[in-house]
């Protein structure tokens, strides 16, 4: 089998695995929910387990990969492209098969409103909190990382993903789950997936940009530094 055909089977079925992922964490977070706000607190944060398992297992998820464009060749847009059809079509599959089980109706009845309220929106409001997402799952993935310590590295997974979840902040691979459960398709659909995916990864590389440029920065003032000593 060529190589590259090899590569591409890999990121799909591995985003194929990050997108049933995705599903659980989005599925407890709708049954949470519907509950009381101290629950939905809570299915916030249970929401993250599906981005720790996808970190430690080394998954591609498209929100996560997006913010290293910067780091790679522009053949790595089409990964990214790969990844999230896998991402998409694994939460598409879960999302369906839980809705036909005794908890379905409770997704059903927690998603629809929360799917009303996206479609309702205006593009350029989906725009900026797909922006926001996608700087916040940036501070998982990288924070997650970076930081030395096992607690340091749990809170960075878990806290951004509250956060984006706290402010309805929008996720392109979650929001395959919501729009499923909520049996919501269209032309509309397509445009608002169309520009999710641009701001999730816009956000992403923006911030993973101005890191570079600080650290560049940095490096520019110690040397300027060397040179005055």
């Amino acid at each position: 089998m060529n190589s590259i055909v090899k590569k591409y089977i890999m990121i799909f079925t591995s985003a194929f695995i990050s997108g049933l992922c995705i599903c659980f964490g989005a599925s407890v977070f709708l049954i949470c929910q519907t509950y009381s706000m101290a629950l939905k607190v809570v299915g916030s944060f249970m929401f993250g387990i599906g981005l720790f398992t996808i970190i430690h297992a080394h998954l591609w998820l498209y929100t996560g990969k997006a913010g290293y464009i910067l780091d790679n060749k522009p053949l790595y847009l089409l990964d990214l492209v790969v990844c999230f059809i896998g991402n998409a079509i694994g939460c598409f599959i879960l999302a369906f098969v839980l809705k036909q089980t005794r908890i379905g109706d409770t997704l059903v009845e927690s998603a629809t409103p929360l799917v009303e309220a996206k479609m309702a929106d205006s593009w350029y409001s989906i725009l900026i909190l797909a922006i926001m997402c996608g700087v916040m799952i940036y501070l998982a993935v990288e924070g997650h990382k970076k930081c030395e310590y096992p607690l340091g590295k749990v809170l960075f997974v878990f806290m951004p993903v509250s956060l984006f979840i706290l402010c309805s902040f929008e996720h392109v691979v979650a929001n395959v789950v919501y729009f499923t459960y909520a049996s919501e398709f269209g032309l509309k659909v397509v445009l608002y997936f169309a520009i999710m995916f641009v701001g999730n990864a816009m956000g992403s590389v923006m911030f993973d940009g101005l890191l570079k440029l600080v650290e560049y920065l940095k490096k520019e003032d110690n040397k300027v530094e060397s040179v005055e000593k």
